[in-house]
């Protein structure tokens, strides 16, 4: 894989969730890169990962657990080894229909083309009542 610069990696990262390439996403995360979002244990996508195996379970759930209705970036900013992004969302979950609607910002940062943190900020009050039976 050729070094990307840091937006261009984040771009290719929604480029690749949009076409449900799921091995294409877990490819672009380094060695040891954090995956973190916050929020309550009843929502399966929650926590921090650092193994592979536990990011491509939060890849899994991104594209099999809920049916993304909107997914907008309003912008992408960038400073070096830094990307935020913003935008909004609208995922149905699967197991009980709900949809969740949050505006969301992530901050990605990208050494040598490859991400080495990604950390989601969602309403995740929003997200525990959308997965709640």
């Amino acid at each position: 894989m050729s070094t990307r610069d840091t937006e261009a990696t984040i771009t290719e990262f929604f480029t690749r969730f949009g076409a449900g390439d799921r091995p294409g996403m877990l490819e672009l995360f380094a060695d040891g890169a954090e995956l973190a979002v916050a929020g309550a244990d009843t929502v399966p996508w929650t926590g921090s990962r650092v193994e592979a195996a536990a990011i491509d379970e939060f890849l899994r759930i991104a594209l099999e657990d809920v049916n993304t209705e909107v997914f907008d970036i309003d912008r992408i900013v960038v400073d070096g080894a830094d990307g935020v992004v913003l935008g909004s969302l609208a995922h149905r979950i699967t197991a009980t229909d709900k949809v969740f609607a949050s505006a969301f910002a992530l901050h990605v940062r990208v050494v040598d083309g490859l991400i080495t943190s990604y950390r989601m900020f969602e309403d995740s009050h929003a997200a525990a009542v959308s997965w709640a039976g």
